[in-house]
């Protein structure tokens, strides 16, 4: 009997045994084939590309979750052209025309749908988008509800509220500049922009020029920020809302969705006391999207995921413009000088300095867009997906299902599109200059374009003209250390962008201009 026994264990141990190398040799085979159909068979298979993307979305997972994919991407550009397959059901183009053609209006075609990665949270008010995660039809109804608080004349009727706080920003300058000290002057943009869309936004700063510190919620923003760009990378590997999907993003450390989840919950918390405060009569975004009178209205949570994107794409995005801008500055003399001599040369005191005297002055204007096209706001690239039928883009026929995107860094620093494109030459942007010519400009889209362009890029150029008008009036600055981090060499190699820039210190030190 035990003899019998010992083979019948034998028995299901090889049995077992078989089982798991045939399952091995199953997986294998599958993944073999899997290989060569995306290799060689696949619809995308004749774009260029490295073979290892073509494969896997492992390569272009690991990059974004180490914050350089925009960089990463320009490299496949330089070595295989305008159009590389960047995944195995992904594209990303540069051309102006792609541009046109993925995500601006297309007459007498449907414009693409938004792709599904970049969906609302799934732990965040489970099943409500707001204007930059819902489909065509949601983006459209968000948007014109949140139009009428960005109309040209809204918009004028904030100019005293920011000027207020680039007063308080002034002062503090004047402190550091009277002491010698050095000044985290990226810092000091942060706190700018934060309180100016707290209280655009909510009819409430943050406090953070009085205080001289971050508010708690604000040093939440790069936390959230990093926390989407992990959740979209899960939904590279895995369908969105899969079983697979699911288990990825169980993996994702539980801090930075802690964080994520404070940030949204104070977020939810300023909302409702806005949204409670029936007597205000400040003219905030709330106050335009809340209007009986409005006939696209939006249910509270609605409201409280748009504001979320308020505040991160309304503070962040412009102090990282604003310290890109110092930047340039101290690196490019010459472009300083002649900035401070427009500046300087054109207003005799800083009350003449306002928003419609600064949109008029073109040297000033001409380095921001050549700021914005050296550091472009967002730098990574948001999917469209190709209809079923499939489309024409950038005169090549895209497959149908096809994932397709225009990254701003790749396209801003493509030589096909500008010349000395990694030199920051604000010239390129004066009209008559002939040495720029030849430059594409309708590929500069630090905003994109088209139904989904940024609703709140005028008032980030409102900031900017009035911030670096006064500050250039006011003193002269220079680098307080060899300001390493900023460093262009190796593709900003000390730099990291997830969703959008982490902004490394900018510290220099201030003297006021006497006069």
């Amino acid at each position: 009997m035990a003899g019998i026994k010992f083979i019948y264990i034998s028995g299901n141990t090889v049995g077992a045994a078989l089982v798991l190398e045939l399952c091995a040799a199953g997986l294998f085979l599958y993944f073999f084939f899997l290989a060569v159909y995306r290799l060689w068979l696949s619809p995308l298979a004749k774009f260029p590309g490295p073979a290892l993307n073509a494969i896997s979305s492992l390569p272009i997972v690991v990059w974004a979750l180490k914050g350089r994919l925009p960089m990463e991407t320009r490299k496949l550009h330089e070595k295989y052209g305008p159009i590389v397959r960047v995944s195995p059901n992904e594209l990303a183009f540069t051309s102006a025309t792609a541009w046109q053609d993925i995500y601006g209006h297309r007459p007498g075609r449907e414009d693409l749908l938004k792709s599904r990665r970049h969906a609302a949270s799934r732990d965040i008010l489970p099943g409500v988008d707001s204007i930059g995660t819902g489909d065509n039809a949601t983006h459209t109804h968000h948007r014109r509800a949140i139009a009428p608080a960005f109309t040209r004349k809204a918009l004028w009727e904030q100019e005293p509220i920011v000027q207020g706080f680039v007063d308080k920003l002034m002062d503090n300058f004047h402190a550091y500049a009277k002491k010698g000290e050095t000044v985290d002057i990226g810092k000091w943009f942060n706190f700018l922009t934060f309180d100016v869309i707290g209280d655009l936004a909510f009819g409430e700063s943050f406090n953070c020029l009085e205080t001289k510190q971050f508010h708690f919620w604000v040093a939440l923003v790069s936390h959230a920020m990093r926390m989407a760009s992990m959740e979209q990378a899960t939904r590279r590997l895995a369908k969105n809302g899969s079983a697979l999907q699911a288990l990825l993003f169980h993996l994702v450390p539980k801090r930075f969705k802690q964080k994520r989840r404070d940030f949204a919950g104070y977020n939810k918390e300023k909302v409702l006391r806005r949204i409670n405060n029936t007597t205000t009569e400040r003219k905030d975004f709330l106050h335009y999207i809340l209007r009986k009178d409005n006939k696209y209205q939006l249910t509270h949570d609605e409201i409280i995921a748009n504001s979320s994107a308020f505040i991160v794409a309304g503070s962040e995005t412009t102090a990282m413009a604003l310290s890109a801008l110092t930047n340039h500055l101290l690196h490019y003399p010459h472009v300083y000088q002649k900035l401070k001599d427009e500046i300087r040369g054109t207003f005799t005191s800083e009350d003449e300095i306002n928003l419609k005297a600064v949109n008029a002055l073109p040297y000033l204007n001409a380095c921001l867009e050549e700021n914005l096209r050296i550091f472009p706001p967002a730098p990574v690239a948001f999917s469209r997906v190709v209809q079923p039928e499939g489309d024409i883009l950038d005169e090549m026929h895209i497959p149908g299902g096809t994932n397709v995107s225009v990254s701003t860094w790749c396209a801003h620093h493509s030589p096909l599109n500008f010349k000395d494109h990694d030199q920051f030459i604000p010239e390129r942007w004066l009209e008559g200059n002939e040495e720029f010519k030849d430059d594409q400009k309708l590929a500069f889209r630090p905003f994109s374009l088209g139904p989904r362009n940024c609703i709140g890029k005028d008032v980030s150029y409102l900031e900017m003209r009035l911030a670096a008008s006064r500050m250039i009036w006011n003193f002269d600055f220079e680098a307080a250390d060899d300001l390493w981090e900023w460093d262009p060499e190796g593709d900003r190699r000390h730099m990291r962008a997830y969703l959008m820039w982490e902004k490394p210190e900018l510290n220099v030190k201030l003297a006021k201009v006497e006069r």
